[in-house]
């Protein structure tokens, strides 16, 4: 029985991202890459960078005059004193402090600057599906997967997917699936950590069992008068009793 529920979780995640790959394929949504391999899944924290919408606050040591607080606009630039507009998208805040040294160099005497990041706006994921509190969960710092589900609430037990948890990514125009498994977790082992990106979007499906009984409810059980008897319905080698009393 565990064989048969086991390859049910690898069908019902392979479904969900072949049913994404189709969707991409017809036209309702970007192009979709999202069988199991399609891209690497990260070894380690992804990298820092800044993007629009963060606000930054850079603060020279030896000229606090140029000291200023700016949103990265939406053509990821800031503009500042004496050496105009500088590109802040897609670097880490110490890249771009080693940027504006160099063009403050001919301008400072001792251009030391430092770099704060007061807020990102778009380091945040989503969590949905069995979860307890789906929603944005913020990402100050790095983030897992399991971290994420458990901001949210944690797993909503039993109907959630444990083994077959799926992270939806968007990078250069197409989006990528992964499906990964947590359930050594719930039993306290080890498990890879999954570090998450900005926007990206994690889904707990529900379990087969789950989906049949919903079936049931919509489909037959609504139909048959509360006549006080029990439904039963064989599924594998476990049978499920639904009291209609």
């Amino acid at each position: 029985m565990r064989r048969g529920l086991e390859a049910t979780s690898r069908r019902v995640c392979v479904a969900m991202l072949g049913g994404l790959a189709i969707c991409g394929l017809s036209g309702c949504g970007p192009r979709f890459l999202c069988e199991r391999g399609a891209m690497p899944e990260p070894s380690g924290p992804p990298r820092v960078t800044l993007a629009p919408g963060d606000v930054l606050d850079l603060r020279f040591f030896y000229t606090p005059e140029l000291n200023v607080t700016q949103a990265v606009r939406p053509d990821g630039k800031i503009s500042l004193q004496l050496i105009g507009e500088v590109s802040a998208e897609g670097k880490s805040p110490a890249e771009l402090r080693s940027e504006l040294l160099a063009l403050y160099q001919s301008h400072l005497k001792e251009p030391d600057v430092a770099v704060i990041v007061q807020s990102s706006y778009h380091r945040r994921v989503f969590v949905s599906g069995e979860v307890l509190k789906p929603g944005v969960v913020l990402m100050p710092g790095t983030l897992t997967a399991l971290d994420a589900i458990m901001e949210a609430g944690g797993f909503r037990l039993p109907t959630a997917e444990v083994d077959s948890v799926v992270i939806l990514r968007h990078r250069d125009d197409v989006q990528y699936g992964y499906c990964i498994d947590l359930k050594p977790a719930l039993r306290g082992g080890e498990i890879r950590p999954f570090y998450l990106e900005p926007e990206d979007t994690i889904y707990v499906p529900q379990t087969r069992i789950t989906e049949i009984g919903q079936w049931m409810d919509q489909n037959i059980n609504n139909l048959i008068p509360k006549t006080g008897i029990v439904v039963l319905t064989q599924t594998g080698n476990t049978t499920v009793g639904y009291d209609l009393r």
